[in-house]
C-alpha cells in the first residue's frame, strides 16, 4: 500500500508519473520490503531493525564520505544507505517526505521511504520514459545487475 500511495501522492503534488511497481521493485531488491536481517515492518510502518548499508544481490554496499555527521545513518565517518529503500543520507536530506503532514520523515518508515523514493525517481527525469526510469533507478543501485533486477520485478508486478 505504501508504494501505490507514494505514486499517487507524488503525481498529485508534482505531476510526475512513477508507477507503483517501480517503487515496489526498488523496495524488493533493496531489502525485501524491509524484511531482511531479521527485520519486519510494523503496523506503524517502521522496520523493527535499522537497515543500514545492506548488501544488494551479494554486492558490497555503497559507502561514500560522510555528509551528515551521522544524523541519518548513525555513522559519522562515512555514509551508508538507510531504511527499506536503501536511500543514501545526502539524498534523504534533500528529498525526505512523509505522507503524514507535520511528522518528521523517518528513513526506517516504509511509507516515508517509499514517498521519498518516488521524489528521487522523479527528480532524475521522467520515470515514464526509458531513459528517465533508468536514471532514477540508478540513484538507488550502482550495479547494472541490480537495475536489471528492478526492471524484472517491476515488469512482473505490472502484470
Amino acid at each position: 500500500m505504501a508504494y501505490a500511495y507514494a505514486a499517487l501522492q507524488v503525481e498529485s503534488q508534482s505531476g510526475c508519473t512513477v508507477g507503483w511497481p517501480t517503487i515496489a521493485a526498488i523496495g524488493q531488491v533493496a531489502s525485501d520490503h524491509g524484511r531482511v536481517e531479521g527485520s519486519e515492518v510494523g503496523e506503524d510502518g517502521l522496520t523493527t531493525e535499522k537497515l543500514r548499508g545492506l548488501e544488494v544481490m551479494q554486492l558490497p554496499p555503497i559507502v561514500v564520505s560522510d555528509t551528515d555527521s551521522g544524523a541519518t545513518d548513525g555513522d559519522d565517518t562515512q555514509d551508508v544507505a538507510v531504511g527499506p529503500m536503501q536511500i543514501m543520507p545526502s539524498r534523504w536530506e534533500q528529498f525526505a517526505a512523509s505522507p503524514e503532514p507535520g511528522r518528521t520523515p523517518d528513513p526506517d518508515n516504509i511509507d516515508d521511504a517509499a514517498l521519498t523514493a518516488a521524489h528521487i525517481l522523479c527528480a532524475a527525469g521522467d520515470p515514464s520514459s526509458p531513459e528517465g526510469w533508468d536514471e532514477g533507478v540508478k540513484r538507488f543501485f550502482y550495479s547494472p545487475e541490480a537495475v536489471m533486477e528492478v526492471h524484472r520485478v517491476a515488469s512482473e508486478l505490472s502484470r
